[in-house]
């Protein structure tokens, strides 16, 4: 263990760090969860259409159409608000203009989008089927956008001018190459290969990247990435969330246009799968461990610990287990941390894989309390009794190294109160 906690200090955890301080990475991840408010809402209306009680949902089919509105202007928005997030937090962490930068990276994104045959916008594209070209155009339009101020070819105002005037000056000359390079481009591949932007970057990114993350071995390879990460003291999620979650949305957003067509849900990896199912009580299933803590530990530490976890445990807040404890940099805590979320995920896909368990296809905010979270996500209530399962499950893999640690721990503190008696026995 020291063999290999010296390995991964020297050679892993640098280029871990690094990954995720990112500046272009990190704007994507902060570009998608400003998208998050508008998925939960669409969530919200795709549950009260579809409820998991069969007579509620008979009752609310007659709806579904209307109903649809709502979900259709979030979910199928993800990839245009996507462009503009990104673009403007990848701009403000250069300290230029966000806002000008959004602007330009919608106007790009437009201009990138081929026209139906009769002329209007492709709705589809402006959806999940959008975001990587959102995200290639993000970054591509702030880059240019900062080469152009750095070397100050933009219009000048006088210091007199409002802001809000000058802004938009300095960004006339970046914007028109913008708009050109992209319109360009465009034109060039319709004309000769009759392909849009679009296209390219599906072929090239979209869909070798969908089915990385949609298979059920990427899926273990990134709950076994994100908890070595957060066993070594990063916020393993962030670090890979900012290279995933694109992927994890936009199968999902193909998941709730299955479900509104009423057609069998193709993915069982998702946002909500990754987001909920094995990170019950946050990453490392540590509901699981906290409640050991509590229920069964004979130390003074953990039994503090889970007092002190519980309450944020239910909402899947992992930090005050992961730190508190310590699972980080604890060889024995260590083991069970990567291997519960990783055996609840086995599970977890076999059930869906097999039917027993409806695959998810509902964004619920990542607090949401187990095991309503099961239910919400799938819209079975099914889903409610494989969580708790889950959360068994993990508790019986936590059980011996939480029993080994307890009594490492209460054997030291035995100790060191023995010695606290002798101290105060000498000093009398």
């Amino acid at each position: 263990m020291t063999k290999f906690q010296t390995f991964m200090e020297k050679y892993f955890m640098p280029v871990a760090g690094k990954l995720a301080e990112q500046r272009h990475l990190k704007a994507i991840r902060d570009g998608i969860i400003a998208v998050m408010p508008l998925l939960i809402i669409g969530s919200i209306f795709l549950i009260i259409s579809s409820p998991p009680i069969k007579s509620w949902a008979e009752f609310m089919s007659q709806y579904a159409p209307t109903l649809s509105i709502p979900v259709n202007a979030t979910f199928g928005l993800l990839g245009l608000v996507a462009v503009f997030s990104i673009a403007y937090s990848l701009a403000k962490s250069y300290e230029i203009d966000g806002l000008s930068a959004g602007v330009l990276a919608l106007s790009a994104f437009f201009v990138a989008t081929p026209l139906t045959e009769d002329g209007n916008i492709p709705l589809n594209l402006m959806g999940s089927e959008g975001l990587f070209i959102a995200i290639v155009l993000a970054i591509f339009t702030v880059e240019v956008f900062r080469f152009f101020n750095r070397r100050k070819l933009v219009i000048r105002m006088p210091d007199t001018v409002p802001p809000s005037v000058w802004r938009a000056f300095t960004a006339l000359i970046p914007g028109a190459v913008i708009i050109t390079i992209v319109f360009g481009v465009d034109v060039l591949l319709t004309h000769w290969w009759d392909l849009s932007l679009h296209d390219i970057v599906a072929t090239v990114l979209r869909q070798p990247l969908e089915m990385l993350g949609a298979s059920f071995w990427g899926a273990m390879v990134a709950i076994i990435l994100i908890h070595l990460l957060w066993a070594f003291g990063i916020h393993g999620i962030s670090v890979v969330a900012s290279v995933m979650a694109p992927i994890w949305y936009s199968l999902t957003e193909q998941n709730v246009a299955a479900h509104q067509a009423g057609e069998e849900l193709p993915h069982i990896i998702g946002q909500p799968f990754m987001a909920i199912w094995w990170a019950v009580g946050g990453s490392g299933m540590v509901l699981a461990l906290t409640l050991l803590f509590l229920l069964f530990s004979k130390s003074r530490h953990l039994k503090n610990v889970g007092r002190g976890s519980i309450g944020a445990s239910i909402f899947n807040i992992s930090e005050p287990t992961i730190f508190g404890a310590p699972v980080v940099m604890n060889p024995i805590l260590m083991v069970p941390f990567i291997l519960a979320p990783l055996t609840v995920g086995i599970i977890t896909y076999v059930s869906m894989a097999m039917g027993l368990v409806g695959k998810p296809y509902v964004i619920v905010p990542w607090t949401t309390p187990a095991p309503f979270s099961g239910l919400l996500t799938t819209g079975e209530f099914s889903g409610l009794v494989l969580m708790i399962i889950n959360i068994i499950v993990a508790m019986v893999i936590y059980y011996p190294f939480f029993k080994m640690y307890d009594r490492q721990l209460l054997k030291e503190e035995t100790a060191d109160a023995t010695d606290n008696i002798k101290e105060e026995g000498k000093s009398e």
